[in-house]
């Protein structure tokens, strides 16, 4: 029963020669994510314009179609067309567009998009040794209950 303290002495030894020489990587850091949003729409219809504004007349240059068939003299290759320019609004709760033109062209677009805030932490890395009450059995005392510096050996 004389060399069980030395027996314990030197296990605790080893223990903490073998945490010492043990090599832990400390570069490794563990995320946890919090958020994920996902957010997949396909439309397959096209909006009414929201408002309609004239504005401008263009004249437009059109070919004339001339007919060979007939002695008719024609004079010129084209005829002036009046082309009444009109802007169009397009709004829905993710943008609002304005095309307008004789050959349709975007004039302005405002693109409303969902912003999503994703908060990644590093997870905290469980601690090996503590601080704390302790109970259990002392030699040669017998049983006891105490304040002492402890090390999990197994963490969960």
């Amino acid at each position: 029963m004389k060399s069980l303290p030395w027996i314990l002495v030197c296990l605790l030894f080893g223990v903490i020669v073998w945490m010492r020489c043990h090599l832990h990587d400390l570069s490794t850091v563990y995320i946890k994510g919090d958020t994920v949003h996902v957010r997949d729409t396909v439309r397959d219809t096209i909006p009414k314009p929201a408002k309609r504004t004239p504005k401008r007349i263009d004249t437009v240059y059109l070919p004339i179609l001339i007919d060979t068939t007939t002695d008719r003299t024609v004079e010129g290759d084209s005829i002036p067309v009046l082309v009444p320019i009109v802007s169009k609004e397009y709004k829905t709760d993710n943008y609002r567009a304005i095309v307008s033109g004789y050959k349709p062209s975007l004039d302005f677009m405002e693109v409303y998009r969902d912003k999503e805030i994703i908060t990644l932490s590093p997870l905290q890395k469980k601690k090996r040794w503590g601080l704390g009450l302790q109970t259990g059995y002392s030699y040669p005392g017998g049983w006891y209950v105490g304040v002492g510096i402890s090390c999990n050996l197994i963490m969960w």
